[in-house]
């Protein structure tokens, strides 16, 4: 119980809960945002915030504790009023520091949307993920949309909720596929670098591994580890990975 002044006899006391949460990368990453239409900042955190929190719990079947928002920013890319909020979740089941992967969360919010905007009484829109669509990641890999730490941003407050939100800046995150690395997965990896056909294979490169090539009398997954016995005969074999 905080004291909040006092007027003569009479005095005011308030109950206060402060909540501070740490945002790591990892939240970053497994975070996604959500447009919520017809929606300011003040409106939004009281009383509206708590309903939005208990609403993304019920989709995720996780608790409230849980789901950690960390940014409410006014939508600067349309006149009409709408709220863009940022939130990751941990998984259900009690897993430690393990988050919903952003596309699981982001396909779950967008398949319960009607739950959500029932428990939350808020109208959330379609997503607006612009940041993939001209398609950076090469060799025809999926773009992510992920956020990173920009700066803290100015108090947000309403009658009963004081808000210190984060600015993130949005990046993208390039899945590659085997053979290939980089930021937008650009750069081919020399798979036959290590020499893994052995002393008695040839390796040659092709897009996401290498083919083995045998040499006379010798076969198998391993070259060197598979000698034909003398006198059966020799033939090339050539083997994919």
């Amino acid at each position: 119980m905080l004291p909040c002044g006092h007027h003569g006899i009479h005095s005011v006391a308030a109950l206060c809960t402060l909540r501070v949460t740490v945002i790591t990368d990892d939240m970053l990453t497994n975070s996604i945002t959500v447009r919520l239409e017809n929606m300011s900042q003040e409106k939004f955190l009281s009383p509206l915030l708590s309903r939005f929190v208990e609403g993304v719990a019920t989709v995720l079947s996780t608790t409230k504790d849980a789901v950690f928002v960390f940014n409410i920013q006014n939508d600067t890319d349309v006149s009409s009023n709408i709220l863009n909020v940022t939130f990751s979740a941990l998984l259900p089941g009690g897993v430690r520091d393990k988050f919903f992967p952003s596309e699981d969360l982001q396909e779950q919010i967008y398949l319960n949307r009607t739950l959500l905007t029932a428990v939350s009484t808020q109208r959330v829109l379609p997503f607006d993920d612009n940041i993939c669509l001209r398609e950076p990641c090469e060799n025809y890999m999926k773009c992510v949309s992920v956020l990173k730490f920009d700066s803290s941003a100015p108090f947000i407050s309403s009658p009963t909720v004081l808000f210190r939100p984060i600015h993130p800046v949005n990046g993208l995150r390039c899945r590659c596929p085997p053979g290939f690395t980089g930021d937008y997965c650009e750069t081919e990896i020399d798979l036959c670098y290590s020499s893994p056909c052995g002393a008695h294979g040839r390796c040659r490169s092709r897009e996401g591994g290498y083919t083995c090539e045998c040499q006379e009398d010798f076969t198998g997954p391993s070259p060197a580890l598979s000698l034909l016995s003398e006198g059966s005969g020799s033939f090339p074999n050539v083997l994919g990975r």
